[in-house]
């Protein structure tokens, strides 16, 4: 039987590791890595470990995989991530950010929905086979990576420049998931961040006419990218949850702090969700053709930087079986029905995908990932992995 007592106590100690991204000024995963990894060596000699550490600017990103070897035709992987978004306004919480809190069945923190819940119930279907290897119709592996929540340029991406999967290699991504556990997420679509800045002519506010307002100038020019969007790219998929691209004006980046001054640069932030019909390079070739037609028009400069870019993924043909089986066991442990579909983007999964290698994202989550008062429940945490040991014990 699984320990509850024991794993908690990981999950308590690993959300008190702050492992916030440095893009949101964190200093990244390398104390909670170092912490799992003697956790989880304990276990067994049998253990088979790799290390794959990227850095940037100067802080190391880990990432680490366990490998139980049974000697399988199959290997499922478990890929979770290390890394959190910051905690944000830390008025809003309830209970200490980065401290596990018990409630009921809830554990509340930064990180216990994203992607701690995830990441536990990965290691308990880990542990659970280190100690019933003959229940074993796979291989099974754990692949914890950093810098999800940027991207994965320095998680998943940077394992896969360096080590080889093949198509023996099944992946299971606990990333996505519904309060029921219903739906299982077999595609993405592209992802595409793009800040666009406007350079004007900066002047005193009293003789507007000397300037070019960079203000009023990238609000122009937003309204004119959302709404060519909207109407260029409107084709529906209802494989996907929200079944349209997406095209949403998010950040701003201010070009004064002074009232009295016409700002002579401001730019702004597109978060982008493309069904896979379109490609990224379709979108950001479309919005360069608008900017440079609105920068001739108003004699302006119009600048274009790609912060995070993705390519839509699908489920490859040869996954149905894999798929199939998935539901299956979703199925025979939760006793409800179970629906196949697309989300918006931005999990592990794509990257395998894109690499030709069969993936589910699923997971049991309230969907408090990114919130105030972040929290998961216990029952989804052993429930899940649940799940997985059964999926694992299948032949496929």
């Amino acid at each position: 039987m699984v320990d509850k007592n024991y794993f908690l106590g990981i999950y308590s100690k690993m959300i008190e590791i702050n492992a916030v991204n440095p893009s949101g000024n964190g200093k990244g995963e390398g104390k909670r890595a170092d912490y799992l990894k003697e956790e989880v060596m304990r276990w067994s000699k049998d253990i088979k470990f790799e290390e794959y550490d990227a850095e940037s600017n100067g802080i190391r990103r880990p990432n680490l995989l366990f490998l139980l070897d049974a000697g399988k035709e199959k290997t499922i992987w478990f890929v979770a991530h290390m890394d959190t978004v910051s905690e944000g306004d830390t008025t809003l919480w309830r209970y200490p950010p980065f401290k596990a809190t018990v409630e009921g069945d809830k554990v509340y923190g930064r990180g216990t929905c994203d992607n701690g819940q995830g990441l536990i119930s990965s290691l308990i279907a880990f542990k659970y086979f280190i100690e019933r290897r003959e229940e074993m119709h796979n291989n099974i592996g754990v692949i914890l990576v950093s810098d999800e929540e940027a991207g994965s340029k320095y998680g998943i991406g940077f394992v896969l420049e360096h080590r080889k999967f093949t198509k023996n290699d099944k992946f299971i991504v606990p990333d996505f998931g519904t309060p029921t556990g219903g739906s299982v997420e077999i595609a993405e679509k592209g992802i595409l961040w793009l800040k666009v800045t406007v350079v004007g002519q900066q002047c005193h506010a009293s003789t507007p006419d000397n300037g070019k307002n960079a203000h009023r100038l990238s609000r122009e020019l937003e309204m004119r990218i959302d709404e060519t969007l909207h109407s260029k790219f409107n084709d529906l998929d209802d494989l996907f949850t929200v079944p349209k691209s997406t095209f949403e004006p998010t950040k701003v980046d201010s070009g004064t702090t002074s009232i009295n001054i016409i700002p002579g640069k401001e730019s702004f932030y597109f978060d982008m969700r493309i069904l896979p019909k379109y490609s990224v390079d379709e979108l950001f070739n479309e919005v360069k053709r608008i900017s440079d037609e609105f920068a001739g028009e108003f004699g302006v400069e119009v600048q274009l930087d790609i912060i995070n870019r993705a390519n839509p993924s699908k489920n490859t043909p040869e996954g149905k079986s894999f798929v199939e089986k998935f539901i299956d066991s979703v199925k025979k442990i939760r006793g409800i029905n179970v629906q196949s579909v697309g989300i918006g983007g931005g999990t592990c999964g794509a990257f395998f995908r894109n690499e030709g290698l069969d993936t589910i994202v699923w997971g049991t989550l309230d969907e408090t990932e990114h919130m105030p008062n972040e929290y998961a429940k216990i029952s989804n945490i052993f429930g899940d992995a649940e799940v997985f040991i059964d999926f694992v014990k299948k032949e496929f």
